[in-house]
This record gives C-alpha cells, structure tokens and sequence, in this order.
C-alpha cells in the first residue's frame, strides 16, 4: 500500500467550511462532538491528497479475524469485501444487524470485524443506537460504516463512537481496502486508549 500527499493540489481546494451533514448533528446532541474545524480541514486535506496503490488487504491485519458484513439486498460490499480480504478466516454476508452482532459476540478465541452500510438499519438516529450499543458490548472490533449520505470517505476516528472508518457509497474495491485496513489501526488505538483511561481512573479511585 503507497500513501502520499500530493503537493500539487491547489491551497484553495484544501480549504473552505464543511458543513456538518445529518449523523455529525446527531452525534452533537448526544455529546459525542469532539472534532474541531482544523480537524475537519485536515481530514479534508488527506482526502483529497491521497494516492493508493494495492490489491489486497495486509493479510496479518485479517488473517484472525471473521468478517461480518451488513446490507440490503443487493451485497456489493460483500463483493468489495470478498475480493480485498480473501485472508479472512471467514466472511458471510446478512442481511439482519442483530445476527451479525449475536455472531460476533458468541466467539470465543476468533477476532471480528464488522462492515455496515447503515442505510440498511433505518434511520440516522436508529443506527447510531444499534452502533453505540454494539460498540459497548464489543468495543474491541473493528467497525466500517457506509452510506449515501456522507459527502465523501473518512478514513479517520472522527466518528469514533460508533465506527472506525466510513465509507461514502456506492464505493470500490480500493476504498474497501484502505478503509478496513485503516479500521484496524484505529481500533487498536482507540481500544489501547481506553484501556489505559479506565485503568487510570482506577488507580485515582484507589
């Protein structure tokens, strides 16, 4: 996988207002807006910079894991994901959130990851709720989300509290790639930063 950021894009193309779209407002209300306007820009500026050259995912970032991917009927992310993750241990395909969760919490010594394309699960509102649940029973797996609605890829942890990349759809294969594996850094470090929050604020109660 290459990743640079190219010099010649125009300053002013970098730059300029994002206006917030209908998960970032709800996310807000509920407490979880922790992005600023210079994060938002630098995200933007990656965005548009970034050149990606490979086939496949790291086969050592998946080789552990099962792969669960939720969508309609219609499963191209299921494709995308068959094609670029092919190391997986396993990779199915529902139609039903509630059953890939139950799945994911019923392993015992295997990894997960999870691929959603939350126009599937209802409302905005609705899969933030089901997002924010699945990430407090299972806060270690790794999670996409794609949709429609989003102006464009995100490959960052600027929506953190329910995903740890997301993906504008429709989308290839590329994306797919560069979003799972961009998934499985963040959530490493996301959990690891978790983890040393709670064991700190243990010791302070001890």
């Amino acid at each position: 996988m290459t990743l640079f950021q190219d010099p010649h894009l125009p300053r002013d193309s970098r730059e300029g207002s994002i206006r917030p779209g209908m998960l970032s407002r709800i996310l807000a209300r509920l407490g979880y807006d922790k992005t600023d306007a210079q994060h938002h820009r630098r995200n933007r500026d990656r965005d548009l910079g970034i050149a990606v050259s490979f086939d496949v995912v790291a086969p050592h970032l998946i080789k552990e894991r099962r792969i669960y991917v939720v969508e309609g009927q219609t499963r191209p992310l299921f494709s995308h994901v068959s094609k670029i993750a092919a190391p997986a241990l396993s990779i199915a395909s529902l139609s039903n959130f509630a059953r890939a969760e139950s799945a994911i919490l019923g392993l015992r010594s295997e990894q997960a990851l999870l691929v959603v394309n939350i126009d599937t699960l209802g409302t905005t509102a609705e899969a933030v709720d089901m997002l924010i649940g699945f990430r407090t029973r299972s806060p270690e797996t790794p999670v996409i989300i794609g949709s429609a609605s989003f102006a464009r890829h995100d490959f960052s942890m600027s929506r953190g509290v329910i995903a740890d990349a997301s993906m504008r759809m429709p989308c290839d294969y590329m994306s797919v790639a560069l979003a799972i594996e961009s998934a499985v850094g963040n959530s490493a470090m996301r959990f690891r930063a978790e983890q040393s929050y709670l064991s700190a604020e243990q010791s302070c109660v001890n």
